[in-house]
């Protein structure tokens, strides 16, 4: 199961923990997302979920 958390808004950044599965057992990454505090909390979700997907293609 994917997961998401602590996520905060640090000085004109999200940053936040992404839990991704593997056969392997879970990968943990933090993940930051440059934009202003207004921003859809759905945007930031995905945008932190994408982080964490090309940090796992990268380590892989």
């Amino acid at each position: 199961m994917i997961t998401l958390s602590d996520i905060r808004y640090t000085n004109r950044r999200f940053e936040g923990a992404v839990v991704l599965p593997s056969h392997d057992g879970p990968l943990t990454y933090r993940c930051r997302v440059d934009g202003p505090a207004s921003l859809d909390p759905t945007h930031v979700k995905s945008a932190l979920l994408g982080h964490a997907r090309r940090q796992r293609i990268r380590t892989a």
